[in-house]
């Protein structure tokens, strides 16, 4: 079966950016962030990227993207679009998430309370605490934010719900069938974006996926202890079985 066009869900923190760009000039970008699109100000061909800006609030799609994409911006032609987005492995994700989201600056993204908090606790500890101390708390954050708050904004902000949200709720619907054409592992995104430019009749193919382009080299690696991994499994058990079924 051929498609017309294609649709990419961006999970958050899987490569956006480096997706961004091999998919170009197929892919239109919009203003993301000083003066945002919006769907009303946006042409068709413009709305898989509106979508994708977390700034963009959705109401009660707001961890359901693919299903918001399905009924409101592609009702007519879904299936013949060919749908996709790239998993990451749910630990490493996560990791991913600890250092850009909190590490070394975990008031940076709570409320003012939790600022509080950690600034007081900084000041009498002389730092915010060992990795481990700031991963536990890190994970007590996830879970308040997305098992304990009927809020997108609270505790920890709109950037914080959206970037750590788990990914099988956006790429299904309400009785959890993936309505994505494919979802492929991360480390398949050369072999994922040729599928669906040959699918799509798009004459182009990448040739190289040795370097993830916005892959921060100066990460830290940190190791989750078997109960922090024991929590993670937890806050994203079906993030696990959608990367294991992903190409």
């Amino acid at each position: 079966m051929s498609y017309s066009k294609f649709f990419w869900l961006h999970i958050k923190k899987s490569a956006g950016n480096s997706t961004r760009q091999l998919l170009a000039p197929h892919y239109l970008e919009v203003n993301r962030t000083q003066k945002p699109f919006t769907f009303i100000q946006a042409k068709p061909e413009e709305y898989n990227d509106v979508l994708n800006n977390y700034r963009v609030v959705l109401g009660d799609y707001q961890f359901k993207r693919t299903l918001f994409a399905k009924e409101f911006l592609y009702p007519d032609d879904w299936d013949n679009i060919f749908s996709f987005a790239f998993v990451r492995e749910p630990i490493d994700r996560c990791i991913s998430m600890f250092y850009y989201m909190h590490y070394q600056n975990p008031f940076e993204t709570s409320s003012k309370l939790r600022k509080a908090y950690h600034l007081a606790k900084k000041l009498k500890n002389g730092g915010y605490g060992s990795e481990q101390q700031q991963f536990d708390d890190f994970l007590d954050l996830i879970e308040q934010t997305h098992f304990q708050s009927n809020s997108i904004f609270h505790p920890a902000g709109l950037h914080f719900s959206t970037h750590t949200a788990p990914m099988f709720a956006d790429v299904s619907d309400n009785n959890g069938n993936v309505l994505l054409t494919k979802t492929y592992r991360l480390e398949n995104m050369t072999a994922g974006i040729n599928e669906m430019f040959e699918q799509c009749g798009i004459d182009k193919r990448i040739n190289d996926n040795s370097t993830v382009l916005n892959k921060n080299a100066q990460r830290k690696k940190y190791t989750p202890s078997d109960e922090q991994k024991t929590r993670i499994i937890k806050l994203y058990e079906k993030d696990f079985d959608l990367y294991e079924n992903a190409h």
